[in-house]
């Protein structure tokens, strides 16, 4: 049977299209811009490289700072979609703020701020999962998330891409005579524009399920809450083993999608940028449909295997990351980057969503929100201290087989769960314990029940 998204379930899909502009923009031109205005400024390759680095690990830290503390507040009934709209306006407005000085200290401000907006919205956009859909499909939905919001990011990315060519090719006589920097800075406009529309769907029909009554002192409570899910969190064995698992390979993924732009111009020397951003733009596509590719396998193999093979998969990309020499080299990394990227992103956080108590589903996300930006504090960290102590971009890349080895291992020591059942055997076992069909996103059904006796 063909699988069918419910309205929700396509109102959620549809924040990844909205959320995943920002993230291609910033993981593609953005870097670009920051090049051009510290070279400007007469920094070195190796200072771009290292003070890049550092402003990724800083604007990761700083989000792990502050949204555990927010997650745990928005286990509250009724808190999760006023915590995702704070986040999401924040980071619309960082878009329309790029431009607004050369300085690179405001600069980065801003990238923090925007990247704090992504991230907050998304613990919180994550956690919605269990609110709009059922275990047995949580593997599907989420697949369609990244999927979709790879390919439907391309759309403004697009545009964006085209000003950016207009502005630069011919070299000598650009077509359009706004610069490069000023093609960018419109760019990240339109990309905070699309990000604000795209995701009124799942503002208007968005409804929380899962969640507990509020409490006094909210904010001292949730330093206290934080506090009792790392605690507790060993007590859960299998939420707590895949967490140090995610928290090793997950640092591996997200240090290749903030940092290859910036390297390959390192190690690859004088190229036109432009090159490079298309190279990424193929990711995209690549990653579409091997998201829903590896989310639909979930149906008969089990998703930790999957996530096991897409971790050896980057293991690889790295080995070929430290050899590349040309430009061939890098797009032959992109293809294969967006062939893993949208398997291991999806299936990492809907086979999470299985095995977290639901009524605490914030509290964990939270957590594992920690341990997602604690390992974008270390990678780019890593890269960063070792290009500037051997002077060698190359010696950094190739650290991050570190992190996918010990990941990889973790994952296997994951005590085995129903999580590890292939979509269909965990959908009749949900049917057979419960007397009702699995194939629907029961608790969506039940709000939308009572929804209709108040009308």
């Amino acid at each position: 049977m063909k699988f069918k998204l419910t309205k929700p379930e396509r109102s959620w899909v549809l924040y990844d299209v909205a959320n995943s502009a920002f993230v291609m923009i910033v993981a593609s031109l953005l870097p670009i811009y920051y090049n051009t205005l510290a070279t400007r400024q007469g920094y070195s390759s190796t200072d771009i490289t290292a003070i890049f680095g550092t402003l990724l690990s800083a604007s990761a830290f700083s989000v792990a700072l502050i949204n555990p503390v927010l997650g745990a507040i928005a286990d509250n009934k009724g808190m999760k979609k006023k915590m995702f709209s704070v986040f999401l306006g924040l980071g619309v407005i960082s878009c329309f703020l790029i431009g607004i000085s050369n300085s690179i200290p405001i600069l980065a401000a801003i990238v923090i701020i925007g990247r704090i907006g992504l991230s907050g919205s998304i613990v919180f956009y994550d956690a919605m999962l269990i609110d709009v859909s059922s275990e047995d499909r949580y593997d599907d939905v989420s697949g369609r998330g990244f999927g979709w919001g790879y390919v439907g990011s391309t759309i403004p990315f697009s545009v964006c891409l085209a000003l950016y060519a207009l502005s630069t090719m011919p070299k000598e006589n650009p077509i359009l005579g706004i610069g490069d920097s000023t093609a960018i800075v419109i760019g990240m406009a339109i990309t905070g524009a699309w990000w604000g529309l795209v995701s009124i769907p799942l503002l208007r029909d968005y409804r929380q399920i899962h969640g507990v009554e509020p409490a006094p002192r909210q904010i001292r409570n949730a330093f206290r809450k934080i506090g009792e899910t790392l605690r507790d969190l060993p007590k859960y064995k299998a939420p707590f083993m895949f967490l140090l698992a995610f928290f090793f390979y997950i640092d591996g993924v997200g240090t290749i999608i903030g940092m290859s732009v910036v390297y390959a111009q390192q190690v690859l020397g004088d190229i036109q940028a432009i090159y490079l951003v298309i190279a990424l733009l193929m990711t995209q596509f690549v990653a579409w449909p091997f998201a829903i590719i590896f989310s639909s396998a979930a149906r008969k193999y089990s998703p930790r295997y999957l996530i096991l093979i897409s971790i050896v998969g980057y293991s690889l990309v790295v080995g070929y990351a430290y050899f590349m020499k040309a430009l061939t080299d890098f797009f032959i990394l992109a293809f294969f980057v967006g062939l893993f990227q949208g398997g291991i992103q999806a299936l990492s956080r809907s086979y999470f969503a299985k095995i977290i108590p639901k009524h605490k589903s914030n509290e964990f996300f939270g957590a594992y929100d920690i341990f997602s930006k604690g390992a974008a504090v270390i990678g780019p960290g890593a890269i960063a201290l070792m290009t500037k102590i051997t002077n060698n971009p190359r010696l950094g890349i190739l650290a991050l087989l570190i992190f996918f080895i010990i990941g990889g291992i973790f994952l296997i020591l994951v005590p085995k769960n129903d999580a590890d059942l292939p979509n269909k055997e965990l959908g009749g076992k949900i049917e057979a314990e419960s007397g009702e069909s699995a194939s629907q996103p029961k608790g969506f059904l039940i709000a939308y029940k009572d929804k209709r006796k108040k009308r």
